[in-house]
């Protein structure tokens, strides 16, 4: 049996469309001034901002600085 968190990483990679092999790592919601961007970090550490497919990086940490970046040049 599935666990509830295991059930809504499932949903949100159905959602994102997620080349088959991807499996949802990090998830990060209400992010920005408006908090009103959310952000999905893959095992194969892509970065999603908003569903759309930003980069990929080397590391987890590497995609959490960048987005950071990305929120601030992009001043969201």
């Amino acid at each position: 049996m599935q666990t509830f968190k295991e059930s809504f990483n499932l949903l949100i990679e159905k959602k994102l469309g997620l080349p088959k092999g991807e499996k949802v790592a990090k998830e990060l919601n209400k992010l920005g001034k408006k908090k009103n961007v959310s952000a999905v970090i893959t095992n194969k550490n892509v970065l999603y901002v908003n569903g759309d497919k930003l980069d990929k990086f080397k590391s987890v940490k590497d995609a959490e600085k960048a987005l950071k970046d990305f929120l601030k040049v992009m001043d969201l």
